[in-house]
Parts: C-alpha cells; sequence; structure tokens
C-alpha cells in the first residue's frame, strides 16, 4: 500500500511539473548536444550546442539546426582570425541552454570570450512554437517594442546602484529572449545595462501572450 501511495504522489507530481509550463528542454526528446573542441598554442575554443531531432515541422528543423551550425561555425571563425593578430592566447566558451513553455522553445546560445585581462559574455537566441507549420520568433512578434523599453526603463530606474540608467538606450530587436509563466524574459549581455559582475542580466517583463 506505500509503495503504490508514493507511487501515485510521484506521477501527480510529474504531471504537475509538466503542466506549469517553463522547464529547461530535456535533451534526447526533441534533440541532442553536440560539442566542438579545438585547441591551438594561440586559441582555445569548446562550444556546446543543439542538434533538433524530432520537431513537428521537418522542414523548419532543418533550417533552424543550419542557422545554429553557423553561428557555431562564425564563433569559431571569428576566434581564431582574432588569434592572428594577437599575442596573448584565445580563449572561447560556449554554451546553449534550451528553454521550453508550452510548446514555445527558446534556444539560448550564451558566448564568453577572453583576449588577455579583456572578457566578454553574449547571449543570442533563436524562438520558435513546435508545432507543424513553425518560423522563427521574434522580440516584436510577442511585444511591441516601445512597451518593453519603457518597462525596462522602470526597472533600471529603481536599482540605479546595479544597472547603468543613464546610458540605457532601449532594446536592442535582436535581444536574447524566453517566455516564463506568462512573462518575457529578457538576457542582455555582458556590460550591456551593468557592470560584468552582474553577467548576462535577466529583466522580465509581463506581456499577455496566448500561445
Amino acid at each position: 500500500m506505500k509503495i503504490r501511495v508514493v507511487w501515485s504522489l510521484l506521477t501527480i507530481l510529474m504531471l504537475w511539473a509538466g503542466a506549469t509550463g517553463n522547464v529547461q528542454a530535456k535533451e534526447g526528446m526533441l534533440y541532442e548536444m553536440k560539442n566542438v573542441d579545438e585547441v591551438d598554442n594561440q586559441w582555445e575554443i569548446h562550444i556546446q550546442y543543439p542538434q533538433f531531432t524530432g520537431l513537428k515541422d521537418p522542414a523548419f528543423q532543418k533550417k533552424l539546426n543550419g542557422l545554429i551550425e553557423n553561428t557555431v561555425d562564425g564563433y569559431r571563425a571569428e576566434v581564431k582570425e582574432a588569434a592572428e593578430s594577437q599575442d596573448f592566447p584565445i580563449r572561447f566558451f560556449g554554451e546553449t541552454t534550451v528553454m521550453q513553455d508550452k510548446n514555445f522553445f527558446s534556444v539560448l546560445m550564451y558566448s564568453s570570450l577572453s583576449r588577455g585581462n579583456t572578457f566578454s559574455g553574449d547571449v543570442e537566441s533563436f524562438n520558435f512554437y513546435n508545432q507543424e507549420k513553425a518560423q522563427l520568433i521574434s522580440l516584436m512578434d510577442i511585444m511591441d517594442l516601445g512597451k518593453i523599453d519603457e518597462e525596462v526603463q522602470a526597472q533600471l530606474n529603481e536599482k540605479p546602484e546595479q544597472y547603468f540608467v543613464e546610458d540605457f538606450r532601449g532594446v536592442r530587436p535582436e535581444t536574447a529572449f524566453y517566455i516564463q509563466n506568462g512573462e518575457l524574459v529578457l538576457i542582455f549581455n555582458k556590460y550591456e545595462i551593468a557592470p560584468g559582475v552582474y553577467g548576462n542580466p535577466e529583466i522580465k517583463v509581463p506581456v499577455d501572450h496566448t500561445y
């Protein structure tokens, strides 16, 4: 009897977790992770990225995988080109997280580049609905950019000790994002709106968006 009760509770918890929406999409269901590891005397490259295998739209899946691979190739080319003109080693680390909120997916590609004592941390995203006729979803498809700017500015103003309040000039259309429980989550590049100690800051913006 105890075993049945425990199993029932676990089942309920698993169903509840799936119903709440936003989670990191599990590898092996819709995609698998690939790795690039290259080391030379002047540069070092380590990149983890997904290859989708189970999306509902095969044509879109092929397009998305191509865009991701092109991004990875761009990272590699940037590092090797920069190494030719530098006297110190260059290190690049790329990591990808796939987020899911119901049938909305976000491929978040983080990149960290170190050139001697100089460091950068950028992030970009590919966003889409997993449906039979899928397409990439832009930030403007989710919400008006002007309204996003207003909300972000208001939140920056609340913490002037943390953010570059006076330097904010609006959200870039290509700013990385994902959806979390009815909120739009913006991810900014390192140093874009805050000192480097804050890494890639995230700002949540309420949005009335149906799936």
